[in-house]
């Protein structure tokens, strides 16, 4: 089975892209299977089934508290479910959003699973995550699954070490408009934060290969998750210069793994670009993924991407400048990739 990634930085389009790939028929889109593991992403050695499926279904305090119909109104699928079996305040990582952007039914797709994930032998994570992907793409009748997670772009170079037959599209967005949307996303806030508090003990969030998710510390922090003044961190917004700050540096990292990949398997999309043109940008992204580019899907998908007057730019010029000058570094990155 044929597999993908989305990488991007958090607030960079990628809803809009999964969107557009679960209208693709030959493409599974899976949608934040990894951001909503949360520090139990990818842990070392072998998982028996039972233990994968419990990291992908076990409610988590953090990861609730991030996801729920309140804080993530639009995001958290699972909100609008009609009558739902699990709480929509403390719901299994998987079915949060994952689940519901494949069907109407989630939670009979949910037990499904379970049945067949639990029933895997001891295996590493990436094989775990293989077989869950690929049960989830026959049932459905399709070739090729994509996996797009929020914030991924940190995991690049852990992605392709664990998927080295992948291909890989990088999503981006201009950083100060990025770094705006980021301030006011939840998630997107506590990940600030948490980058703060944990860097003076050494424990570096954006680590290209100890990342949250990745590295042996986080899901021993995790437990002490109780501790942490989660809804104040949830709820108030961090200096934006911080926000453009940590945009930049996750953008510079990420650009430097993404330049590692193999060149036949590696894809940039511009969030801009997607807007201006999406039928041309459209088209490319299929291509590159499956290798078609039925014009019925790229006609359909067109309608999706609309365009929005830039945030940045009406910011007053004292801020914007300070914004600008913390996205400076990522913002040069990015014209690396284009040679501008």
């Amino acid at each position: 089975m044929q597999a993908a990634f989305i990488l991007g930085s958090a607030r960079c389009g990628s809803t809009l892209v999964s969107d557009i790939i679960n209208l693709h028929p030959d493409l599974l889109s899976l949608s934040e299977v990894f951001s909503a593991a949360g520090a139990r992403a990818f842990p070392h050695g072998p998982l028996t089934g039972a233990q994968f499926w419990r990291d992908q279904s076990r409610p988590d305090r953090i990861v609730s508290a991030v996801a729920n119909p309140r804080r993530a109104p639009n995001e958290f699928l699972y909100g609008r479910v009609a009558n739902p079996r699990h709480d929509p305040w403390h719901c299994p990582p998987i079915l949060s959003i994952a689940l519901p952007h494949l069907s109407d039914r989630p939670d009979d797709l949910f037990d499904w699973l379970a049945e067949r994930v639990t029933a895997q032998p001891s295996q590493p994570v990436q094989d775990h995550y293989r077989a869950l992907f690929t049960t989830l793409a026959r049932e459905r009748g399709r070739k090729v699954w994509v996996e797009r997670s929020g914030g991924s772009l940190a995991a690049a170079r852990t992605l392709h070490q664990l998927f080295p037959e992948g291909r890989f599209v990088l999503l981006t967005r201009n950083g100060p408009d990025t770094a705006l949307s980021m301030q006011d996303y939840p998630a997107s806030r506590l990940a600030v934060r948490m980058a703060d508090a944990f860097r003076p003990f050494g424990i570096d969030l954006l680590d290209p290969d100890s990342h949250y998710g990745r590295g042996r510390v986080w899901p021993q922090l995790q437990k002490l998750g109780w501790m942490l003044p989660v809804s104040y961190l949830l709820d108030t917004p961090p200096d934006l210069a911080r926000v453009g700050a940590f945009w930049s540096t996750m953008v510079v990292r990420g650009i430097a793994a993404y330049r590692a990949l193999p060149a036949d398997r590696r894809m940039h999309l511009a969030y801009e670009d997607l807007v201006a043109r999406p039928e041309q940008e459209i088209r490319r992204l299929g291509t590159f993924l499956c290798g078609e580019a039925s014009e019925r899907w790229v006609s359909a998908a067109a309608r999706l991407p609309q365009a929005r007057p830039s945030r940045a730019a009406a910011l007053p010029p004292p801020e914007r400048k300070r914004l600008e000058a913390a996205c400076a570094p990522g913002a040069a990155a990015l014209r690396s990739l284009t040679g501008g």
